[in-house]
């Protein structure tokens, strides 16, 4: 029922948002927006010929501002609780565009400096929205969670710091993070329906509309990219709706493997990447390179927005079987396991495309 409650809301905020990023790509030198372009086409990860905004962050920011507005339990008595939630998470969004709009405004940190910032930045926002992880089914490791709050929240960061690395590495091809944030919230949104997870509920909805605005720009061919501000803030949110939704589905037999193979491609990729670069090249894993999968998958296609959509369908093909199993424990785990593995074998066979990258 409360989704009709609250439709004009969600209309009004879709068309106000969608207006405002109409003004702010095709009037960006009006509003000064010229600092957000991304021209440099000889970054190591550039797979772009035209110039485009990097304003997903800003666009995140003001949608979520917006959002503030439109729900608010001052207007909609029944979001009273919602409305903490809410707040809680804009501030928590606003923190980490204030750190990284810097990199999109071309003021770099040296790679290990911005690491170890990150994880602090993340640290602090695990305590602030009590986002730690309650159970890995691993029992040494549960009972280290459940027993040392710091190392809870340590082990939490590092978790969603995979998560943002992850939204960063695989932004910059058209649709390719927003499809796959598409994809996740949207398995997302059905658990806390099932559920009657309402506030969280609402929170998927906001997410799912602002990634759909924003792919309608971005993709086939993009006027605006997330910017490192955009993924950063993306994958935050993924994790944040990750894990609260599996706090709140605990007691319901939704095992922590089920999400972590929602997650699986998004961490995978950092950490498959960092050992890659550390033990077979021999070479600081801090340091970007064209050899990621999706880049690999590119110079097979040779198109952009064709990369994006096989390799999401590919994901999310690779994740449906979980989603039926959700409650089978021993199934998940060896599924997750089989995941990583398919993951290996298709970077192997893809590795022969790389030849000319230096």
């Amino acid at each position: 029922m409360f989704e009709y409650l609250l439709f004009d809301r969600f209309f009004f905020l879709t068309l106000i948002t969608l207006l405002i990023i109409f003004l702010l790509t095709k009037y960006y030198k009006t509003f000064n927006l010229e600092i957000f372009l991304d021209d440099n086409y000889n970054k190591i990860q550039s797979f772009h010929c035209k110039p485009a905004l990097n304003i997903g962050g800003l666009i995140i920011v003001i949608f979520f501002f917006l959002s503030l507005l439109f729900f608010n339990y001052k207007s909609l008595l029944f979001l009273k609780s919602f409305d903490k939630l809410l707040i809680n998470l804009f501030i928590s969004i606003l923190i980490i565009f204030f750190f990284s709009v810097l990199e999109d405004l071309k003021i770099n940190f040296a790679p290990s400096y911005r690491l170890i910032l990150l994880f602090l930045i993340t640290s602090l926002l695990v305590v602030f929205n009590k986002l730690e992880i309650y159970s890995t089914q691993f029992y040494t490791l549960d009972n280290l969670i459940r027993n040392n709050y710091l190392f809870s929240v340590f082990f939490t960061s590092i978790c969603i710091l995979l998560i943002i690395n992850g939204s960063n590495f695989i932004d910059g091809f058209n649709g390719l993070l927003a499809i796959q944030a598409i994809i996740i919230t949207f398995i997302i949104t059905i658990i806390n329906f099932y559920f009657n997870n309402i506030n969280l509920l609402i929170l998927c909805y906001l997410f799912l509309i602002i990634l759909c605005i924003f792919l309608f720009f971005n993709f086939p061919k993009s006027k605006i990219f997330f910017g490192n501000s955009g993924s950063y803030i993306v994958g935050f949110i993924i994790s944040f709706l990750v894990l609260k939704t599996s706090q709140q589905t605990q007691y319901h037999k939704v095992y922590p493997f089920f999400f972590a193979i929602l997650l699986y491609y998004l961490f995978f990729e950092v950490i498959f990447s960092f050992f890659r670069k550390l033990l077979y090249e021999n070479r600081n894993p801090l340091l970007p390179d064209k050899k990621h999968l999706h880049m690999l998958l590119y110079y097979k296609l040779k198109s952009n927005p064709k990369n994006s959509l096989i390799l999401n369908f590919y994901f999310f093909i690779s994740i449906v079987p979980a989603f039926f199993f959700l409650r089978l424990p021993g199934f998940l785990k060896f599924y997750f396991i089989l995941l990583l593995i398919g993951y290996i074998c298709l970077y192997v066979k893809l590795l022969k495309y790389a030849k000319k990258i230096k």
